[in-house]
Parts: C-alpha cells; sequence; structure tokens
C-alpha cells in the first residue's frame, strides 16, 4: 500500500483458538498489545460478535468465509480501554447492538437494551442471554451460552469486565460516573456471588482482558477458565464479607491511562467508521511536515523500534540507511515502538504500543507520524483503535526527511553498562542520576543500586522535580519503557541516556550493583531471548 492511500488495512485479526462447545464454535480474538479479547460465537449459519475492536474486517472477512449471518453484536459495558466496533458493525452489517440495562438513555446511537435474563436465539440449540452483573460499570452484563436442548443449561459465560481469570474488574472507572468506588465494588459484590457463582461449575469463562490489562490488578494469563477452577482459585471469589470485599477491591488497583473517559465518551456516541478517519490523515513531504510540527499543540510520535546495538538496526535494502528511532529522529519525537504483528502478539522486547500512548499523550494532541514505510497505515489503525486519529504522517518516512536539505536529525544517547566501573562512572561526580521507570512493585522487588525510582506513567508530573544540570540514566526491565523515557527526557530538555537492555542487561553483567544481585524466572527468558538474537547475528 502506498502512502496517502486511504483504505484500511486488514490487521492480523489476533484470532487464538476455536472451542468446539457441544457444536457452537467460540472463536477467541485476543489483541496482547491491548489484553483485550473480542468472540465469535456461531452455530447454525448464525454469529453473534462479543465486545468486537473498532478495525471489524477481519470479523467481517471471517464470517463471510464461513457463511455466517450476523445477527447481533453483545456488548458487555460501555468500554474505557479500546474503542469498540458496534457503530460500523451496526452500519455495514446491519447488526442490532445489545446493550445491558441502563445504557440507551447514555447512547447517541440506537442500542437494544435487554432485560435481566432476557434470551436471544442463535440457532434452534442455542441461544445467548443476558445477565445483569452491575460493578465494573452500571449497564454490565454477562452473556451467556445457553443450550435450550438440556433446559437452557449455561454452556459458557462471556464475562466482559465482572469476571476475569484470577480476578475481577475496577469498580472506579468513568464508566462508573453517579456511584462511588464503594459502591461499584458493593455492586461487584453481589453479581460475583449471586449470579456468577451460581452457574454449573463446567461452565466456560471468556473474559474481556487478560493479564497487563489496567482494567483489574492481577489478571490471569490465560484465555479462558470455568467456573468451577475460578471458584477454587481467583482471589475475587473467596470473601464472604461484602465489607471486607469493598475494601479489597477498591484497594491496589493500577493508575488508569488518561485516555479511558476519551474511550467512554467515543463509545456513547459511536465512533466514525475507521475508514472514514484514515481519509482525514494528511501524508506531508517532510518540508510540510516540518512546518506543520512547528504547532505547540503538534506532538510527534515516532513508532520505530530502538535497536539494541548498532549490529542489530534494521536497515533498508536500497540504501542500507539506517532506520531505527535511536540512531535517526525527528528533533523531539516522542518514541513509542510499535512492535510486529498488528498488536496480536508482543514480544517480550516489545510493549503495549497504544495504552502507553493513551496514558502519556493526552487525546487532543495533534499527532504527526513517523514511521517505517510499510508499518504507516497500521500505526494510524492501532492509535485508533484507543480513539486517537493521527493529524498527518510523514511521508517517506525518515529515508525522505535524513535527506531533505533543512531537517535536522537527532539521536539516542545510550549506554552500555557491562561492567561496576561503566556503572560507578554513570554516578561520578554527583552529575549523574540512574533512574528507574518501571512500576514501584517492579522496583521494591529489586533494582540498582543509588536508583531513583520514577514509574514512567508518573513521569510527566514530576518531571519539575528534575535538575537540568543532571545526567539522567533510564532503565526498565528490558528497555521498550526506558525508550519511551528517554524520548520524554530530551524533548523535555534533559541530558538523559538510555542504559541498553535494561535491567536484565544489568542483573547479567553487574549483578553486585544491584540490590539482591538474583534473577527473576521472567528475566531469565528475557535474558535468553536477547542472547538467542545475538547468536543469531554471529551466525
Amino acid at each position: 500500500m502506498s502512502d496517502g492511500e486511504a483504505d484500511c488495512l486488514i490487521l492480523p485479526s489476533g484470532l487464538k483458538e476455536t472451542h468446539d462447545i457441544d457444536g457452537a464454535s467460540v472463536r477467541i480474538y485476543y489483541l496482547e498489545c491491548l489484553a483485550q479479547a473480542s468472540y465469535m460465537i456461531s452455530h447454525g449459519g448464525n454469529a453473534f460478535l462479543i465486545d468486537p475492536r473498532r478495525d471489524v474486517d477481519a470479523y467481517l472477512q471471517d464470517l463471510e468465509s464461513g457463511g455466517l449471518t450476523l445477527k447481533g453484536v453483545l456488548l458487555t459495558h460501555v468500554h474505557a480501554d479500546f474503542v469498540s466496533g458496534h457503530q460500523e458493525l451496526q452500519e455495514r452489517a446491519r447488526a442490532k447492538v445489545y446493550m445491558g440495562a441502563g445504557s440507551a438513555e447514555r447512547c447517541q446511537f440506537r442500542p437494544y437494551e435487554t432485560k435481566d435474563g432476557e434470551d436471544m436465539s442463535l440457532s434452534e440449540k442455542f441461544a445467548v442471554r443476558a445477565v445483569h452483573t452491575p460493578g465494573h460499570t452500571p449497564e454490565s452484563v454477562t452473556w451467556l451460552l445457553i443450550d435450550k436442548e438440556e433446559n437452557n443449561r449455561a454452556k459458557a459465560a462471556f464475562t466482559g469486565d465482572t469476571l476475569f481469570i484470577g480476578s475481577c474488574g475496577r469498580p472506579d472507572l468513568v464508566g462508573s460516573i453517579g456511584y462511588t468506588a464503594e459502591q461499584m465494588a458493593g455492586f461487584m459484590f453481589d453479581s460475583l456471588n449471586e449470579k456468577l457463582k451460581t452457574l454449573p461449575d463446567d461452565t466456560k469463562v471468556y473474559p474481556a482482558h487478560g493479564a497487563g490489562s489496567p482494567c483489574g490488578k492481577s489478571l490471569g494469563t490465560g484465555l479462558s477458565s470455568t467456573i468451577g477452577a475460578e471458584k477454587r482459585t481467583n482471589i475475587a471469589l473467596q470473601f464472604q464479607d461484602r465489607n471486607t470485599f469493598v475494601k479489597f477491591l477498591t484497594s491496589g488497583q493500577p493508575p488508569a491511562p488518561g485516555y479511558f473517559k476519551h474511550d467512554v465518551t467515543q463509545n456513547l456516541q459511536g465512533a466514525l467508521p475507521l475508514s472514514k478517519a484514515i481519509k482525514n490523515v494528511g501524508w506531508l513531504e517532510p518540508a510540510d511536515f516540518q512546518k506543520a510540527i512547528e504547532d505547540e499543540q503538534v506532538v510527534v510520535l515516532d513508532s520505530r523500534r530502538v535497536s539494541r546495538s548498532h549490529s542489530e538496526n534494521r536497515f533498508t535494502v536500497a540504501s542500507l540507511q539506517i532506520e531505527d528511532f535511536n540512531v535517526g529522529h525527528v528533533p523531539g519525537a516522542l518514541c513509542f515502538p510499535a512492535g510486529q504483528a498488528g498488536g496480536a502478539v508482543v514480544k517480550a522486547e516489545e510493549g503495549n504500543f497504544a495504552i502507553w500512548v493513551g496514558t502519556l499523550i493526552p487525546h487532543t494532541a495533534k499527532l504527526a507520524i513517523v514511521a517505517y514505510t510499510d508499518q504507516a497505515f497500521e500505526t494510524i489503525q492501532r492509535l485508533a483503535r484507543i480513539g486517537y486519529e493521527a493529524s498527518f504522517v510523514l511521508k517517506r518516512g525518515m529515508k525522505a526527511w535524513e535527506s531533505t536539505i533543512g531537517c535536522e536529525v537527532q539521536k539516542s544517547q545510550r549506554v552500555e553498562v557491562n561492567t561496576a566501573a561503566d556503572y560507578d562512572a554513570l554516578l561520578e561526580k554527583n552529575d549523574g542520576v540512574v533512574i528507574d521507570i518501571r512500576l514501584p512493585s517492579e522496583f521494591e522487588s529489586d533494582h540498582a543500586k543509588s536508583a531513583i525510582n520514577t514509574p514512567l506513567n508518573e513521569l510527566k508530573n514530576i518531571l519539575k522535580l528534575f535538575d537540568k544540570s543532571k545526567k539522567y540514566y533510564a532503565y526498565c526491565s528490558s528497555g521498550y519503557r526506558s525508550a519511551i523515557a528517554l524520548s520524554l527526557l530530551r524533548k523535555e530538555g534533559f541530558d538523559a541516556y538510555d542504559i541498553v537492555n535494561g535491567f536484565v542487561g544489568l542483573v547479567a553483567n553487574v549483578p553486585e550493583r544491584t540490590m539482591t544481585g538474583k534473577m527473576c524466572p521472567s528475566m531469565k527468558k528475557k535474558l535468553e531471548l536477547l542472547q538467542e538474537k545475538r547468536t543469531a547475528q554471529k551466525s
């Protein structure tokens, strides 16, 4: 696809598994970048979609190839962490949108508001039943796949943000306007105990999110479970006392990204179809791009990766020109590596691209995109998944920028720490500050000696405490978050450096400069991946 061509890409669908439930098919679509699941239930030539994401073409393609008729879109609640594709499916597939009680009066489109216990027929054998389960939001609903031939026995529960694997939904988000977090937590206690725990133990559980989602705390990594398994192991289902549960659920929740309120509004209004949003994006030559980014409201977002070492830099075939962010970028650009696979898969060295953008950049910003030329449309679409509309894109990428007279190129400042002397040199003359931009829980588990914890999600708010006469050396686990932090610091005029390979590298190379000198299993896995890459390059 060429620059400026206003069409949607069909990104990888994220189809992970297909389950057979007594003849009914459940297709699990999971985007690791957003830790977000959507589902297609089908039987007898008919199908329902549950919590579809904004780019809906993959679903429509699967419906067509399977010879399926879409009977409706089922929303478990008004989502805050991504923009749903229900409006576009309503227009393109003439699909009715089903929601829970109290939702219709808030929406600017026309959903069908279900009654508690109401059934929607899927086929002669199966139906989908609405079970109202407020707690995460007031209108939250769990959709049960029931077998009409077995006296309406529940076979599967699509629990949205009510019940997760190992946890449950948080009660304090913007979708719960009008209620306190304590009131919503009380509703959640009732929903879990009176509605979900009473289902048969063999009922399959399909949640809306997995590990890494900010919609709850301590989410499990599996794609599905059963009611019986969750009753045995899920901490949220172990409470007998309502007040104790409320205290548990209202404490220790991860910070909610700033874009959540914006996405709730988008989902209540019904987002602009993705194809129309893409047509609004401008494709600018370097000189015009340079002029456009002089606007103070513009944020230059660079989605290219940061290479771990010079030997890993990505080159264009035609000119052998280095394209990775750290080797050359537009001055003041913020680095948010998009990774690969369209967000469907996130590798160990990659991160949650869209979530971090939504956490650190206000939705009101005008986004100027710099990307690999073969990833520009993907970047636009993945931003659109959280309701962020790109304003314009650098046409032909950094290759064009670097070859244009008057367009300055900036390089990242990075340091490798291979010995204790290397680490000590960072702190010489008291002008060096090592900052750990991981979460407080990660920092408390282990960190580099003399490091100060400045979590990435809080960095923008505490920059006023930084001293521009100092040098700042940032690290995270393996380098993704520190690359973002470095670009934020340098944009604000700080002399900042990224510690190559992050805390994994520090523990591997200078364990004596960390508090414990030990490496947890997850870090060992990341280190093994780094070593495999180096071995492959040498061979």
